[in-house]
Order: structure tokens, then C-alpha cells, then sequence
């Protein structure tokens, strides 16, 4: 049965009738996606979808949400500028586009190679070597009066690999979508062929961890980022047994990997150099993870927070008590929160007491790729001539 669709934007509050089942979903299992509170009129609910982008299905609604930019905006954050041409639904068609995408890069990776690596795996032998297992084999001596066979522990060399496992998972999880086009789901069995050898196994962050860093798949870099949010919009979007689809794009977590790559591109160059996302500090029990921490000579020179929502005249307390718990924690004496926008701007401003500085920057996300690109240019150019003003020599 189809259900009527009800579509919001991102941010913006709209009021609609909702039946009671729709509303008990929406409070137990979406908090962290749409914020409603009761209106004036009985039935009838304020909606207001925080930074999220996608669809999600209650017990007999579709909730759709776009984004409040461009949608070819959208794709230029999610790494997938040419995915699509002109507006795209937020339903079916960001996951089409998306699902597209995958199959034009895995079938990139597909023609310079897959790459093999080495992992131990336990097998039962006739022949001894690797490692000897020796609990199993004294359990098996326990059976029988003279073993036959050896419980070991080899290194074998194929495609069962994170950087492997990661795009085979991710694919299975499009193809078993039913909200998935035909289209897309043609051109995506087509893209998986080269991956039929490798297992189909739950993927974690620990994989993507293990992905990133191995030298001989750097050309898997681009789909393992596409692999990255597609996994995280399938996690995010688990709401509970009441609905019967869904698939969310965190925009703030957009917008900070977008920074995140754009930054280690035009610092790539400079051996100096080192941008650092996602660091963990702990403090005492708690543990702070400032969103990128850009480091000269191993030595902390910035830190920047992303924030996905408008700046305003005035930033929140809450933001710059952030901020500056990371400058203590990092002993980074440059901080700043970085928004998006329509053009560059910043502003900076001193702490008093301290020689920390914090800037308010914006970078521009709205407009072609390539504007895009030199608002981060821009942006590392403050960064490097705040840290020349901090005593640093500039490389």
C-alpha cells in the first residue's frame, strides 16, 4: 500500500495532521530527526526536521525531507558532484543517485584493480603449518585415538579484505532496498560482478579505520568515502519496527567531511602539514573529539569545529564553551567555528586573558564546485597566516 507523502525542509517547521500512531512513532523513535510539539488545533503538529536530509517512513506516512541548499550543493558535500543533474527527491531519488554513483566509482576501482591482501584464517589441515592451534587440537586428540588432521592458523592471501568487504556489504545493503529504481539497480549488479569473490560480512567503523590508512588501495579512497555515507545513512535512519524504510544524510556530518577533504587536498603538498579529524581527547571521564585539528610540525596550530546552521551576529555560548575547551585540551592557541554560507567571511576576536584567538568563519557552499574549492583555499590561507602571527614560520 502507498502511503502519502508528506514533504518538510530542512530546518523549516511546517504544521500538519497527523493520526495518534504517527505521532506516539515520531516521539519514540525520530527525536533526533524531526522535532514535533502539539499546535493550536487538535490533531494537527508543528514539524521541524533538524540537519538531516532523506526519508523515513512512519506506521502510514512518508516523511521527505530536502535540503535547504541546492540539491547539486548536496551532492558537492557528499563527494559526489556529478552524480546527477538538476533537483533530485529526497526519497528514492537521493538514494538513486547515490546507488549511481557507487557503481560509476566501484567500477573505476574495478578497472585499475582490486587489491588482495593478507589476513590469518583458521582451517583444519591434514598438513601442519602456520600456527598450531592447541586447545582445539587437544579437544580433537580427547575424540579420537590418533588425530588426523591439524587445527591451524594460516595467512592466506585473497579479496577477503576491509577495503573489499566494505563496498561488497554496502552494495548488498542498496540492492536489497526495495525503494532502490531499476536502474540503479541494473547498473549496480553490474558494478558488483568484480566483487563476487569477496564475502559478505557486517562492516564497522573499525574497517573503514583499517581501509583509509592501506597504501596500495589509495584509488579506493573515493568509494570508500561514498561507502561511508551510505553506511551512515542506513544507520542513522533505524527507527524502530514502525515504518518500512528509510535513508538520512547527516548534512552537519556532511559539511564537516567535506572540510575535512578539501583541506587535506590543498595541504597535501606541504609536508609540514597535517590535517586531523575526529581526534579523541580524553578528560578524566569524558572524551573530546574536536572535528579537525590542523597540525605544522606535529605541533597543533588549529582547531575547527563545523557547524551546520546559520552563524548569525552573535555565536552561541554553548558553541565557543566547545571551542574553547578544545583550545585547553589541544593547546591550540587558533580556534574557530566555520559555518556555511554564500561567500568567505571570517571575524576573530581575542579571548581576554589569553594570547587564543577565535575566529568565525564561513565558507561558501552554495554555487559551482570550484567556488567551492577556493572558499577552502581562502580558508587555509587565514589558517597559515594566523599561524605566522602566532610565531610560527611559514612552509
Amino acid at each position: 500500500m502507498s502511503r502519502p507523502t508528506i514533504q518538510l525542509v530542512e530546518r523549516r517547521t511546517r504544521q500538519i495532521q497527523l493520526p495518534r500512531g504517527d505521532v506516539a512513532f515520531l516521539l519514540t523513535h525520530a527525536r533526533h530527526v524531526v522535532e514535533i510539539v502539539p499546535a493550536f488545533k487538535r490533531g494537527v503538529y508543528r514539524i521541524t526536521p533538524r540537519g538531516y536530509v532523506g526519508w523515513f517512513d512512519s506506521p502510514t506516512r512518508r516523511f521527505a525531507i530536502g535540503p535547504k541548499i541546492p540539491w547539486p550543493n548536496v551532492q558537492m558535500l557528499l563527494g559526489v558532484p556529478h552524480a546527477s543533474a538538476g533537483d533530485v527527491q529526497p526519497d528514492a531519488g537521493l538514494l538513486n543517485a547515490l546507488a549511481r554513483e557507487f557503481a560509476s566509482q566501484l567500477r573505476a576501482v574495478s578497472r585499475i584493480g582490486l587489491v588482495a591482501g593478507y589476513h590469518d584464517q583458521d582451517r583444519i589441515s591434514p598438513f601442519l603449518r602456520g600456527k598450531f592451534r592447541v586447545a582445539e587440537q587437544l579437544r580433537d586428540a580427547a575424540a579420537r585415538a590418533f588425530p588426523d588432521r591439524f587445527h591451524i592458523t594460516e595467512s592466506v592471501l585473497d579479496l577477503d579484505t576491509p577495503w573489499n568487504r566494505i563496498p561488497r556489504a554496502v552494495a548488498e545493503k542498496l540492492l536489497a532496498n526495495r525503494n532502490l529504481g531499476e536502474h540503479a539497480r541494473i547498473e549496480l549488479r553490474d558494478a558488483t560482478i568484480s566483487l563476487d569473490g569477496v564475502p559478505v560480512a557486517p562492516i564497522a567503523d573499525a574497517d573503514f579505520a583499517v581501509a583509509e590508512v592501506e597504501p596500495r588501495a589509495s584509488h579506493y579512497r573515493p568509494l570508500l568515502d561514498l561507502c561511508r555515507t551510505l553506511h551512515d545513512g542506513f544507520a542513522t535512519a533505524r527507527l524502530g519496527e514502525g515504518g518500512s524504510g528509510a535513508f538520512l544524510v547527516d548534512m552537519g556530518r556532511a559539511f564537516e567531511r567535506w572540510l575535512e577533504r578539501g583541506l587535506t587536498d590543498e595541504l597535501a603538498t606541504r609536508p609540514n602539514w597535517r590535517v586531523e579529524p575526529q581526534r579523541e581527547f580524553p578528560v578524566g571521564p569524558t572524551v573530546l573529539q574536536p572535528d579537525i585539528v590542523i597540525r605544522r610540525r606535529m605541533k597543533p596550530l588549529a582547531v575547527l569545529d563545523a557547524k551546520w546552521k546559520a552563524p548569525g551576529l552573535i555565536p552561541d555560548a554553548s558553541d565557543l564553551h566547545q571551542i574553547l575547551a578544545y583550545a585547553a585540551v589541544t593547546g591550540a592557541k587558533h580556534v574557530g567555528l566555520v559555518y556555511p554560507g554564500r561567500r568567505f567571511a571570517r571575524r576573530s576576536f581575542r579571548v581576554p586573558g589569553s594570547d587564543i584567538t577565535v575566529s568565525l568563519l564561513r565558507v561558501q557552499v552554495i554555487g559551482s564546485v570550484e567556488e567551492g574549492r577556493r572558499s577552502v583555499k581562502q580558508l587555509v590561507r587565514f589558517v597559515r597566516r594566523d599561524g605566522s602571527r602566532h610565531g610560527e614560520i611559514e612552509r
